[in-house]
């Protein structure tokens, strides 16, 4: 399944089995393929945090914590059903446990189920800045969701460069834009120093042609791999697809592929794990 170089692991930089807990025992089986697999585990929502967390204390070595507001919940603190306080309580946990910020980001496509509404941008834009802010002052990484709204979060982010407040790396996870946005955008100046670019077979996958482009597009080191699945039984059949997906159109070895995308994952998180 993966390298037999037992140096090599494969980094899941972005998936949220903690949503799937009946699943979680192959974790700890010996024989399971996800003995190889440290996995970053997004947490979405404020009720989240807490559940990333008590799994990153459970498999120490195996989990990187990722705590952050999806753009899609970002309405419950409108609604006050996330306290006010929430930034506060998300700078400490973090400070305390180490970790990444996400994930968080911007979606102009998504629509609350219960409404049919598109999640209102400018309090998505408000509620990002913030956790922008925040992973700034903790020099930590960030995972970003982006749908339909590249053009605000390269805004965003130039304000952010312009105020001398980015943070140190930046993940763009699933990446669903174009070859040229990465090349005339994200990937130049100081946002091109910082920026890591993700690729998974559940978004990627649908459009290979796109995504070669976009994965050509991309320096060798800072090419990332996700699952973005929410079942851990699920995620090592979909990072050998995203794995293959990226050797493909790079022209690599399976086991190139995952040696630079080990040391690229490792290159991404340092820091990040206490």
């Amino acid at each position: 399944m993966f390298s037999e170089n037992a140096e090599v692991s494969i980094y899941d930089v972005h998936c949220h089995i903690h949503e799937t807990p009946e699943e979680l025992s192959v974790l700890s089986a010996d024989d399971s393929p996800a003995q190889q697999i440290v996995f970053c585990i997004q947490a979405t929502k404020y009720t989240d945090w807490d559940n990333v967390i008590e799994l990153k204390q459970r498999y120490s070595d195996r989990v990187i914590p990722a705590l952050g507001l999806h753009p899609w919940f970002v309405e419950r603190v409108a609604t006050s059903e996330i306290p006010e306080t929430w930034a506060m309580e998300l700078r400490q946990l973090l400070t305390h446990h180490g970790g990444i910020l996400g994930e968080c980001g911007l979606d102009k496509a998504a629509r609350n189920p219960k409404t049919h509404k598109l999640y209102p941008i400018e309090l998505q834009i408000h509620v990002l800045k913030t956790q922008l802010a925040i992973a700034h002052e903790l020099d930590i990484p960030i995972s970003l969701h982006c749908v339909r709204a590249f053009g605000t979060l390269a805004e965003i982010l130039s304000e952010a460069k312009e105020a001398q407040a980015l943070p140190p790396r930046i993940m763009l996870h699933s990446y669903s834009g174009s070859p040229d946005m990465l090349e005339q955008i994200f990937l130049k100046g100081e946002l091109g120093k910082r920026v890591y670019v993700s690729f998974s077979s559940l978004v990627n996958g649908r459009n290979r042609e796109k995504s070669t482009q976009c994965i050509r597009a991309v320096t060798a080191q800072r090419l990332l791999v996700e699952s973005d699945v929410h079942n851990a039984r699920a995620a090592g059949p979909a990072l050998d697809e995203a794995v293959s997906l990226v050797a493909e159109a790079r022209g690599w070895s399976l086991d190139e592929a995952h040696a630079a995308l080990a040391r690229n994952s490792r290159e991404f998180f340092v820091g990040a794990s206490k």
